[in-house]
């Protein structure tokens, strides 16, 4: 049994490959819930009680419950399930073991040595997504959208603060600086005792 960063392993259980039913149960397992509802009920006061396996009750409030349902949600872009082996992300031989689509199969010699022509094809690096795009499909706002009816558009990029200062200026768009403030004695040196 290992345990670290949240997440434990046991790897004691397995299951052989013709049994079917093993498999299914594994899965149930794998796929049950973080909590039993059958042992969670709402009480009269609208707290929550729930009955462990070794016969403690919780009573907790529904936000206390929430609180400790948060906890198992793993991070966000966190892998759940790690490769290792053949099968792991950046194995030289993953191509040669997992179905690849429509790319072309790889060639070997009759000697079981892979040919310089054999190496797959390099897959297509999926475009990055601008911010207005991101915006659209997070929170549905059309930041192309101009009040006035039209549709705006990129008329420079400006990476310079000097020169944002500069056009948002002459656009009068920026406010006047604040006079910078001039250091002064501490009061204590005034008084006089």
């Amino acid at each position: 049994m290992a345990v670290g960063q949240g997440f434990s392993l046991h790897a004691d259980t397995w299951v052989h490959g013709n049994d079917r039913e093993g498999l299914a149960r594994l899965c149930r397992y794998g796929a049950r819930g973080p909590i039993a509802g059958s042992r969670l009920s709402q009480q009269e006061d609208g707290r929550y009680a729930y009955q462990t396996k070794k016969g403690l009750t919780l009573v907790l409030t529904a936000e206390q419950l929430v609180k400790r349902l948060l906890w198992l949600i793993p991070p966000a872009r966190m892998h759940l399930t790690s490769f290792h082996g053949v099968f792991a992300s950046h194995a030289t031989e993953r191509a040669r073991v997992t179905p690849q689509g429509d790319a072309v199969k790889e060639k070997v010699a009759p000697s079981g040595q892979m040919t310089a022509k054999s190496k797959a094809p390099a897959k297509p690096k999926r475009p990055r997504l601008d911010w207005a795009t991101l915006q659209q499909r997070t929170f549905g706002a059309d930041v192309w959208a101009c009040p006035c009816g039209g549709r705006r558009r990129v008329q420079a990029v400006v990476t310079s603060r000097r020169v944002a200062e500069e056009v948002l200026r002459n656009m009068r768009r920026l406010a006047p600086c604040p006079p910078s403030p001039v250091a002064q004695a501490p009061p204590q040196l005034e008084l006089s005792m």
